[in-house]
């Protein structure tokens, strides 16, 4: 068989359910409905995270944030990840990010031959200080000129493309209304949501789709949509955020219930069934384990927390999987979160306040009645404390470093 490329295309901030191809009729996504007709759809795909640095630390390189270290937005990628496993496998490897988090400083770039990031020169979103500090964070890097520029420079040899948009995210909206890339009052609700997703749907996968038929490659060439995490549009109430001048405001993302949790997984080519839908659940942390089956590398080398879905694909459903997920960086919401999933519960504890939440999933799928004075969760406790072990985030970015990010951080609304 024909060595696959690979591209994924990582969408900041999208739910599932606001694609058509999951069921949404307030909006429609004909590119990705499309690759959902030709290839796998996966019903309920959970994160590791709710916040993207260790959400797609998990998903690049197949493991939970205590074995790959990333953990809090001053650590580093600490393991090997897709890239540099393809590019010892005679890939060629880019990446396009459009997040300030997912930086070279970060080890994102580790394994890419070519890298983009935000610099002061593409991001639509920086903070600048008059007092001399030089305190700059960047957010926001609309790639896609670039990202087809390097394919159409790069088809002829096997290759592994990685692009994370970040104009999906909140707040962009901004900057895209300036720029005439959405409508004003089209799509509107929650800072224009709907509007970003239709806009990452037109410009970046359908055009995606038209280039790899133009270049004749596209039969050889496994595609994945997906995205970081989800986010909150006012299912579970959170506390007012104070630089938000106090009031409860959506979209946000700083929970372990699903509606923060549950992402989009799609795949399309390397031989995969077309049309299918998965039922069950399934992690973005299986994503690297699959794509490497796909392309016939081996992976027994790797100590992978994720496992290849080939075998759920065949079958048609997930079962007995279980997912973690964490935010351990306190300062975005009311503390230290850690959860464990099943298709059947969810139990959520956060460590700094010694709060626990335990839900029936199957009866109450919303999380809204918190169980856990029902169960004794001693053992469940005891499970998480294994995902604290291992390799805990050191800092390594020298003391000022850590202040710059943390006031940027907390000035763009990533925490308090």
């Amino acid at each position: 068989m024909k060595e696959q490329n690979i591209i994924i295309i990582s969408l900041d901030e999208v739910r599932p359910d606001h694609l058509s191809c999951y069921g949404y009729k307030k909006n429609k996504t004909p590119a990705i409905d499309k690759i959902a007709r030709e290839g796998v759809l996966f019903e309920t795909c959970i994160s590791s995270s709710d916040f993207t640095p260790i959400a797609m630390g998990s998903v690049i390189t197949g493991k939970y944030p205590n074995k790959h270290g990333m953990r809090n937005p001053f650590c580093k990628l600490h393991t090997s990840t897709i890239a540099t496993i393809l590019k010892k496998n005679n890939y060629m490897t880019a990446g396009f990010v459009g997040n300030g988090l997912l930086s070279s400083k970060h080890q994102y770039s580790n394994g890419f031959d070519f890298w983009h990031e935000c610099i002061k020169e593409t991001s639509w979103s920086h903070l600048d200080y008059d007092d001399g500090t030089d305190k700059i964070f960047y957010e926001g890097y609309w790639w896609p000129d670039d990202f087809f520029s390097w394919l159409k420079e790069n088809k002829s040899q096997p290759f592994f493309l990685w692009g994370h948009l970040y104009e999906t995210h909140e707040n962009s909206e901004h900057e895209l209304l300036q720029k005439g890339l959405i409508k004003e009052n089209e799509l509107s609700d929650h800072g224009y949501y709907d509007a970003k997703i239709k806009l990452a749907d037109k410009e970046v996968i359908n055009r995606l789709l038209i280039t790899l038929e133009d270049l004749g490659i596209r039969d050889n060439t496994i595609i994945v949509i997906m995205s970081d995490h989800g986010t909150n549009l006012g299912e579970h109430e959170v506390d007012p955020i104070p630089w938000r001048d106090g009031r409860k405001t959506y979209p946000q993302h700083t929970t372990m219930y699903d509606c923060d949790l549950r992402v989009v997984m799609i795949i399309v080519g390397g031989g995969l069934p077309k049309n299918k839908r998965i039922k069950g659940m399934v992690r973005s942390v299986d994503l690297v384990p699959t794509l490497l089956e796909l392309a016939g590398i081996p992976t027994t080398e790797e100590n992978f927390d994720g496992e290849s879905l080939l075998p759920v694909i065949n079958s048609g459903s997930a079962k007995n999987k279980l997912v973690y997920s964490e935010d351990l960086f306190e300062p975005r919401g009311r503390g230290a979160l850690q959860s464990l999933r099943t298709d059947k519960f969810k139990y959520i504890r956060n460590s700094t306040i010694g709060e626990e939440e335990y839900y029936d999933l199957e009866v109450d799928p919303e999380e809204k009645n918190n169980i856990i004075s029902q169960i004794n969760s001693k053992q469940l406790r005891e499970e998480l404390a294994q995902y604290l072990q291992d390799n805990q985030c050191i800092s390594e970015f020298p003391e000022e470093d850590e202040k710059k990010i943390k006031e940027n951080l907390r000035l763009l609304g990533y925490f308090r």
